[in-house]
């Protein structure tokens, strides 16, 4: 199945569920049930139910925001990894989740653990998944704040969330995308991320029924987006899937978070390489940098002031560095360089023993092989002026 509810698909799927949970599910959307004419056995047994009308209803385009949402994060987390996810997230928001996983699938665990003390606990799902998703982001655009407003800082309350999902909704509505737009948050002590999940274009795949026979399918697949305020740096940063979406995220956040509008800067250069030129390598000694081991540059693109119009490429050999091979020291680049355009670094953390990648572009854009080393590498990179911030480099205070 090529979109997000494969576990309730074919008939067959259907089967592999348990009954009990799958009607008790169902049960919670009653207007639904009704339209579609299905009706459920008060003791189902899998003899006792029909699964093609179910999976007519399952797989219907009429099924409603709430419980395509339910389907979709059965779907995606009904795996062992997906299962993990789940509880993981149960911890972080210190609920005891009582699941009886005895002779249950994973994607059973998925939707008992949505039952679980329902209705309070409907989001755990699309969180589990959300907190997972968001680590999931490697490149990211950032825009550095025109004023210091820190100090207007807000975390939004379930209210305001309510308004800023409803105004996304609206506005990819207007964008010819449709409904069913949701807004997730965590909130740590440095920074506040948001997940924006909302309906892509119509797909049409075609896939193999059970009989062997060639089923169309029309779905419209999930895109997302993440947004991450720095409260401390007062800078925005976010990935998104379409440029022209990023316009509408920094006037929302910036209204939400800070009161203020026009707070961030659209088209400034965040990102500076100008601290590899010179004498620069203590920027590679990390000590004073908390859960970084090593980090060291293995590719690095310049312009020359005599020769501005050949972009040099360095590249280190595999399992090497360009400082293991520096002949520059205490050089990087030649004493000439005008202008560093990008730069690719190195780095290992101190609980691994797999080096990771970052990239540097000179502008407004950093890419990382795994996200989840964001708040790690922000510190080195924030520490050595590589992120610019005028406003904690000018000491202003925050409050």
């Amino acid at each position: 199945m090529p979109g997000p509810r494969r576990c309730f698909a074919t008939p067959k799927a259907l089967r592999q569920l348990n009954p009990g949970l799958l009607c008790a599910l169902l049960r919670k959307f009653p207007e639904y049930l009704e339209a579609r004419q299905l009706d459920l056995p008060a003791d189902p047994l899998p003899d006792t139910l029909d699964y093609e009308a179910i999976q007519a209803a399952c797989m219907g385009r009429d099924v409603p925001v709430e419980l395509d949402d339910v389907l979709s994060h059965v779907s995606i987390l009904g795996t062992a990894a997906g299962w993990e996810r789940i509880q993981a997230e149960a911890r972080a928001q210190k609920k005891e989740l009582t699941v009886t996983a005895a002779k249950l699938t994973f994607a059973d665990r998925a939707m008992q653990a949505w039952l679980w003390d329902w209705p309070h606990n409907i989001t755990l799902l699309e969180e589990s998944y959300a907190r997972a998703r968001i680590h999931a982001r490697s490149s990211y655009v950032y825009f550095p704040p025109l004023m210091d407003v820190r100090a207007l800082y807000q975390s939004p309350t379930a209210a305001k969330l309510a308004e800023m999902r409803q105004e996304l909704d609206t506005y990819f509505v207007c964008e010819g995308l449709g409904k069913g737009t949701s807004l997730v948050r965590f909130e740590f002590e440095k920074e506040i991320w948001f997940l924006i999940r909302y309906p892509g274009r119509w797909k049409r795949q075609m896939a193999i029924d059970e009989g062997g026979g060639v089923q169309r399918l029309t779905f419209k697949p999930q895109e997302y987006d993440a947004v991450v305020y720095h409260k401390e740096y007062g800078d925005l940063r976010m990935n998104t899937l379409r440029v022209s979406d990023r316009t509408r995220y920094r006037i929302l956040f910036g209204r939400s978070l800070l009161n203020s509008i026009n707070v961030f800067a659209p088209a400034a250069r965040a990102i500076s390489l100008e601290p590899l030129k010179g004498e620069c390598l203590p920027l590679f000694h990390c000590e004073d940098i908390p859960g970084l081991a090593e980090i060291a540059p293995v590719e690095v693109a310049y312009h020359t002031a005599a020769d501005q119009g050949r972009l040099v490429i360095w590249r280190a050999d595999k399992q090497t560095t360009l400082l293991s091979t520096n002949r520059l020291a205490p050089l990087l680049v030649p004493s000439d360089t005008d202008t560093v355009r990008h730069a690719v670094f190195r780095y290992r953390l101190r609980n691994k023993t797999k080096y990771e990648a970052l990239t540097v572009h000179q502008g407004n854009t950093l890419t990382y092989e795994r996200d989840g080393d964001s708040v790690v590498m922000e510190a080195w990179l924030r520490s050595r002026n590589f992120v610019k911030n005028d406003l904690v480099s000018s000491g202003t205070p925050s409050g």
